[in-house]
């Protein structure tokens, strides 16, 4: 058994290289000087007395945009704090919540928590139009200059009542300003339009990192986590790189690959994070191209089986009708075939069916993430053209990992795992 404290190690600050933005932050974001420089604007009134502005701040997730937001709202506290401004700064982070009361009430409880420190309790059992009352005198008890940021705001959905009424809210010798952070780019698009007026009096997109910013990203990253890693000049951080753990193609690799899935920084951080860890736990002192491709393979590998094990029913159910084909040897079956192989099991598990047409919205759905390969084929002169559905992953992958929930695990027992004996 392998002992803590006696292996020689690569990493001389794991925290540095985790992905896990609670572990470390940066202190600067220079890929992201001409969006800080657009949020610097939206707050800069309050720096002179005045109100600032309101924002919508979007773009895809792994942008930076949480980040920017706390690296210029915690400058302009510092700011205000030594130049005698009433300033204060009310972040929310909205995941989960998929109405507005979930979010006013953690707003509430937030803004107590400014007046009487963390524990107070979370409100319940009042009407809305009660919580924003509630919420205005909590502002006027605060006073001065009130910064409320509701991050990931998205997940209200179109139940968009906080979004239309605080922006027009009027406390009482308060300078209000909302700024909503946002990772999905149609929500913004289907909002009100007198909520965009109001909430997005300026708007601030993040756009993907290319593979050139996220090399300088992960060259800065890993100049602090390795042993034998330096940077010799921030403003260009991979092309004065030296290391003697990074061989010179692995953080080439991990930036192309994590530019070309998504642009995303933290999901390049954690592909460049996990080769190092596989490197480092062989005992080998160098990462190489290959720990990038291990890594690449086992978080996609990971992600698919997350994916897999989240599948509501109905989703499930389409999927196991392609692994029942896979499994008992059946081509590129068609759509009207897995539909029929749909209401056998629908029936076995005692549940209700739904039509041919959302079916076929589920494997559309499924092909779409990646899960399943459509084909989609002409019947020949005249007859049209028809959907055909094949498993992009292992049979053993989505039955090991569609076992959890009781009907299905059922389904797979009796029908199924007969068909791979």
């Amino acid at each position: 058994m392998r002992s803590f404290g006696d292996e020689d190690s690569i990493f001389v600050d794991l925290d540095r290289l985790n992905p896990n933005t609670q572990t470390y932050q940066p202190d600067s974001l220079p890929e992201r000087e001409g969006e800080l420089n657009q949020l610097h604007s939206t707050l800069k009134p309050a720096a002179m007395g005045s109100t600032p502005l309101n924002a919508f701040v979007f773009g895809p997730t792994g942008q930076g945009k949480t980040v920017g937001v706390k690296l210029k709202t915690n400058q302009l506290q510092s700011f205000a704090n030594d130049n005698g401004l009433d300033l204060h700064v009310v972040h929310v982070r909205c995941k989960g919540m998929d109405k507005s009361y979930h979010v006013m009430t953690h707003l509430l409880k937030a803004l107590r928590e400014k007046r009487y420190g963390p524990g107070e309790e979370l409100p319940s059992g009042y009407q809305k139009k009660t919580l924003l009352s509630m919420i205005i005198d909590e502002l006027e008890a605060i006073g001065g200059t009130v910064i409320v940021i509701l991050d990931e705001i998205d997940a209200i959905g179109t139940d968009d009542y906080i979004l239309y009424e605080l922006p027009r809210a009027e406390p009482d010798d308060v300078r209000l300003s909302i700024i909503g952070i946002t990772n999905d780019l149609q929500f913004r698009e289907s909002l009100d339009a007198d909520v965009r007026s109001s909430l997005g009096e300026d708007e601030i997109e993040f756009a993907p990192y290319d593979a050139n910013q996220l090399r300088d990203i992960l060259a800065r990253r890993a100049a602090g986590a390795l042993r034998d890693t330096d940077i010799d000049d921030e403003d260009e951080p991979w092309q004065t790189l030296e290391s003697d753990v990074l061989t010179d193609d692995a953080i080439p690799l991990t930036s192309a690959l994590a530019a070309q899935d998504s642009g995303d920084a933290r999901e390049a951080i954690k592909l460049l994070f996990r080769a190092c860890r596989f490197a480092d736990d062989e005992g080998e002192s160098e990462v190489t191209e290959q720990h990038v491709r291990n890594a690449h393979e086992y978080l996609e590998r990971a992600a698919v089986e997350r994916g897999i094990k989240s599948l509501p029913l109905q989703r499930a159910l389409a999927l196991l009708t392609v692994t029942h084909a896979t499994v008992t040897g059946t081509k590129l079956p068609e759509t009207k075939d897995l539909y029929s192989l749909y209401e056998v099991f629908c029936e076995h598990i005692d549940a209700k069916d739904i039509s041919e047409r959302r079916f076929r919205d589920k494997l559309n759905d499924l092909a779409d993430s990646g899960i399943l390969a459509k084909t989609t084929k002409g019947r020949g002169q005249g007859l049209g053209k028809t959907n055909r559905y094949e498993l992009e992953i292992k049979a053993e992958t989505v039955l090991d990992n569609l076992a959890d929930e009781s009907r299905i695990k059922d389904l797979i027992q009796d029908l199924l795992r007969p068909k791979m004996e």
